[in-house]
């Protein structure tokens, strides 16, 4: 049996990459992963929903318990020189408030919180991405929610190292002190497949 040689993709830097980026078009997303361009594939509407509902609970609880700091969906964060060839845009990050006024901001420096939203069929190694995040000096928190259960990994920064606790139940509590998140697991997944809406009563 014969076999076709498949050429490596070229490695790139996070410059080239970001210049690469800008010659796309606008509704492509692009992440650099292990110096690897890779276009992802469109997130479903369950994905997103999970995103905003955890964007929603972190802007709630900030605004009260820590308001130096905010919470977006989908922006770029820089890694700084410990890593060169990833570019990620987690689905949420948190992030300082002052940056996030500044015009024309793209990438947040300091970022304390990223989560990512996966699926099975997802290409990108998540593991080798969480601990791509736990070497940015300011990240403290990182959490993988499954799109398709209920599934919640915290890694958090503690004065020991990292602590990692995996929530699978509906009713479990997900605890974040430091941004003053206290909530269940459902409270995540509101509005998708795992926990509809209820339906409304007729009037």
């Amino acid at each position: 049996m014969a076999f076709i040689a498949q050429r490596k993709p070229a490695r790139m830097s996070v410059e080239l990459f970001r210049g690469f980026v800008e010659s796309r078009p606008d509704e492509e997303h692009w992440e650099l992963i292990d110096g690897v361009a890779m276009m992802m594939t469109p997130p479903t509407m369950a994905h997103q929903r999970i995103a905003s509902n955890l964007e929603h609970l972190l802007l709630g609880a900030l605004e009260t318990h820590a308001p130096e700091l905010t919470a977006f969906v989908a922006i770029g964060v820089n890694l700084g020189p410990a890593i060169q060839d990833y570019d990620p845009e987690p689905d949420v990050v948190v992030t300082d408030t002052d940056a996030a006024e500044r015009p024309g901001e793209r990438y947040a420096d300091r970022f304390y919180l990223v989560a990512e939203v996966v699926s099975s069929t997802d290409r990108v190694d998540i593991a080798r991405k969480r601990e791509v995040y736990k070497l940015h000096e300011t990240c403290n928190c990182i959490l993988i929610i499954q799109q398709e259960r209920f599934e919640v990994r915290v890694d958090l920064r503690t004065d020991r190292g990292w602590t990692d606790t995996t929530l699978t139940k509906p009713d479990d509590l997900l605890v974040l002190p430091d941004f003053g998140v206290r909530c269940k697991v459902a409270d995540l997944y509101r509005a998708t497949p795992l926990q509809p809406s209820k339906p409304r009563q007729p009037s």
